[in-house]
């Protein structure tokens, strides 16, 4: 049915959702598989990052399971609104992308690791959309907190950009963007009910759109 709704596009920043000063979620329950913080602060030496595979319910499942992470939630960024709702970013009109915010030890798990992980469980060639899930919302993005990590990054997604062309698959689309130099420059947590959505609701939707291709 995608086909026959409005093209997704983003929206000039003066069209965007106004948003809102205060948080959507101001004091977020402890994470409900691992136990720990979702907003920290977060022990010496851990790191994170924001990564956009599509819907980010199925999404944060991935990285909860994946040892050496420590934390995870999900939200919004990449994007205009400030403190914009679910449903306002599923309007299409706030320029966010859902992600997953990724809080992790090197020691155990390394960047590269997580970044490949996240390349491997989605088609990074669909532009505004993950399968039938259409919308800005969906598309694939990393933010980034330091341009080491945007680099760092930035090569693997043109690594598995080749790969993908070699297989047939169009150019990738994927944004791979430090956090600040985004338009809001922030991660905005969504609500509560989304957070840890598929232990929750362990029937929920999860779709999966690999592409088959490892990123090696």
């Amino acid at each position: 049915m995608f086909l026959f709704k409005p093209e997704p596009k983003i929206v000039p920043r003066d069209q965007a959702t106004p948003g809102r000063t205060e948080p959507i979620l101001a004091d977020p329950a402890p994470h409900a598989v691992l136990g720990t913080p979702i907003t920290g602060p977060w022990e010496e030496g851990q790191k994170s990052l924001l990564v956009g595979i599509g819907c980010f319910w199925g999404a944060e499942k991935l990285f909860w399971d994946i040892p050496g992470v420590k934390s995870t939630s999900v939200g919004y960024a990449g994007g205009t609104t400030e403190n914009p709702t679910y449903f306002e970013v599923c309007q299409g009109r706030t320029n966010h992308a859902e992600v997953v915010e990724i809080v992790y030890d090197p020691q155990e798990v390394s960047l590269e690791d997580l970044v490949k992980t996240a390349l491997e469980a989605h088609d990074p060639t669909q532009g505004f959309r993950q399968g039938n899930d259409v919308g800005t919302q969906y598309r694939s993005a990393f933010y980034l907190h330091s341009e080491t990590e945007r680099a760092a990054v930035q090569a693997l997604v043109d690594s598995y950009a080749q790969k993908l062309r070699a297989a047939g698959f169009p150019e990738t689309t994927t944004e791979v963007k430090l956090l600040a130099d985004t338009d809001s420059g922030n991660y905005y947590l969504a609500e509560e009910e989304h957070q840890q959505y598929l232990h929750k609701n362990p029937g929920g939707y999860c779709p999966h759109h690999s592409t088959g291709i490892a990123c090696g």
